[in-house]
């Protein structure tokens, strides 16, 4: 459990090492979306289970395609992505987080485009900072020795209770 008077805010921790938090259990998944909620995050869930497609679909819908583009939903292309997530629907609170469940069959369908869609989360959160907006992306995989490409120049880390090996089964 994501405790904020032992380790301070659940949104600073997520950050501290970059946007891109990767998880294994759901379990701990659903803990960090809660710990976020209660800081007034507006923490939204994209279902990757289903491949490509569906992912495509849940982002159109997520991004607001149609309104920001004209037509729906998002085709796949990575770079119409960069210029959709620029648009990201921030609530009042300016606070966000996308958790991303499943991402292992996106992997294991297209390894280098579910890379690309973690560097461009991570870009995009850090612009949003300049204009005192959080973004933070909760990464679920059941893949317990997922190493992703740099994102950001940095890799993504698992979160603090699944850091170490042993605590995702390894």
């Amino acid at each position: 459990m994501f405790d904020a008077s032992v380790w301070g805010q659940a949104d600073l921790e997520f950050m501290q090492h970059g946007a891109v938090n990767l998880f294994w259990r759901r379990a701990l998944l659903d803990d960090a979306r809660q710990a976020l909620e209660a800081l007034s995050y507006d923490v939204q869930l994209i279902d990757c289970e289903q491949g490509w497609s569906s992912f495509q679909t849940q982002m159109s819908s997520l991004l607001r395609w149609d309104e920001q583009f004209g037509y729906s939903p998002w085709n796949g292309n990575l770079d119409a992505l960069n210029d959709g997530l620029s648009g990201y629907p921030f609530p009042s609170s300016n606070k966000a987080a996308l958790a991303l469940v499943g991402f292992h069959s996106l992997v294991r369908n297209d390894r280098r485009s579910s890379g690309v869609v973690l560097d461009l989360l991570e870009y995009h959160s850090r612009q949003f900072l300049l204009f005192s907006k959080r973004l933070i992306v909760l990464v679920q995989t059941d893949d317990n020795r997922f190493v992703p490409p740099l994102v950001g120049g940095r890799t993504p880390q698992w979160n603090r209770e699944e850091w170490m090996n042993k605590n995702r089964g390894l």
